[in-house]
């Protein structure tokens, strides 16, 4: 039924060209001769080409591989195997100190690899717990961390950058807002994406998510991320990381408060959280949750009304994500049609669920 709805109007708005087409063209020999021929036709272009599908982002977060650790872990296995279905990477590298410097991580064969790979790159950039107040409440220290951000973006020839401040209090509102407002006039001098990550408003605490008004933060960035995942965390009871219908009221309240979904990134969660009796939760892959099921011997469940797989053992509970449950977010997120999705984080998921995300929710 919408297919035959978009192919009629489709066909009158054709139909109407064609009229004005014809129109112009007489009009071209008799009043107006200066008026080039194919004027018209660059027009009617412009018309077909506003009905393309729009571009999508598909960001995954990157994760250098542990101290100690070799090559092939943390998320370079991800982003090798399944460049194809990413259209950008937001590598976790940088930190911003108390005096504004900012400390690094920076892998240059990573950045090597994203680069040969044509992914646009956009580094998170995350602040030291210790120097929040500094940060955004010290306009000098402000000014010498949104420089040294630019700076970082134009040394390394980054695409832009995610400003992903988190553990802040309401009374950071203003000046988070603050903070954008003199960052982005910077960064969109030299032409690069500003991209900010804030925690979800719908039944999450204030304490949590009050530092981040949407309207204002929309105004002065190009997209804002939306980190819909951790309605359950490492302290809290055990449950489902992003039941499905709390993920829906947030992806809708954000479009909502931003003035559209052109400027939302929805978040994809690909991990879980392995809970004791004492409700200590330890981050667990989609890998490491089925490995420990079958050595516990543990049947592995799927919840239907908040879309998670689960399972328990001795005395714990492991609520995690799979290709299945993945698919159920992409199919909400798909009727809002955002900017893109931002997947937390590659080297966390079961493979299959790029297949998913091909399918429902593929980069243009």
């Amino acid at each position: 039924m919408f297919y035959r709805k978009k192919s009629s109007v489709f066909i009158v708005l054709m139909l109407n060209v064609f009229l004005l087409i014809t129109m112009i063209g007489c009009d071209l020999n008799t009043r107006d001769p200066k008026v080039e021929p194919d004027q018209a036709s660059q027009w009617l272009k412009g018309i077909v080409s506003d009905l393309k599908p729009q571009k999508r982002i598909v960001l995954g977060y990157y994760e250098n591989p542990w101290k100690g650790a070799s090559d092939v872990t943390g998320s370079y296995p991800s982003l090798k195997s399944f460049s194809s279905s990413l259209s950008a990477v937001g590598p976790f590298w940088y930190k911003i100190a108390k005096d504004g410097s900012i400390e690094t991580k920076e892998s240059k064969a990573a950045y090597d690899t994203m680069h040969e790979l044509g992914l646009k790159v956009y580094p998170l950039v995350t602040n030291k717990s210790e120097a929040t107040d500094s940060i955004l409440g010290d306009e000098n220290i402000r000014t010498i961390a949104t420089d040294n951000i630019v700076k970082v973006v134009k040394d390394n020839g980054y695409d832009g950058i995610n400003v992903d401040f988190e553990l802040l209090d309401p009374i950071h509102r203003k000046d988070l807002t603050a903070f954008m407002e003199e960052l982005y006039p910077k960064l969109k001098a030299i032409n690069k994406t500003v991209i900010i990550s804030v925690f979800p408003q719908v039944e999450v605490h204030e304490s949590v998510s009050g530092a981040y008004d949407y309207p204002q933060l929309a105004n002065c960035t190009d997209y804002i991320q939306i980190m819909t995942y951790d309605k359950h965390w490492s302290t809290s009871e055990p449950g489902a990381i992003a039941p499905i219908d709390w993920y829906e009221k947030n992806i809708q309240y954000a479009i909502d408060k931003c003035g559209g979904a052109n400027k939302v990134l929805v978040g994809v969660g690909a991990y879980g959280y392995d809970w004791d009796s004492n409700k200590n939760g330890e981050t667990i892959t989609y890998g490491s949750a089925m490995a420990l099921a079958e050595k516990k011997g543990a049947q592995v469940k799927y919840d239907e009304t908040v879309e998670a797989p689960y399972f328990k053992y001795d005395d714990h509970e492991v609520w995690f994500e799979n290709a299945r449950s993945t698919a159920a977010k992409l199919k909400v997120i798909a009727k809002y049609n955002p900017a893109g999705i931002a997947i937390w984080r590659l080297g966390q998921e079961q493979p299959e669920m790029w297949k998913e995300i091909d399918q429902t929710f593929p980069k243009m």
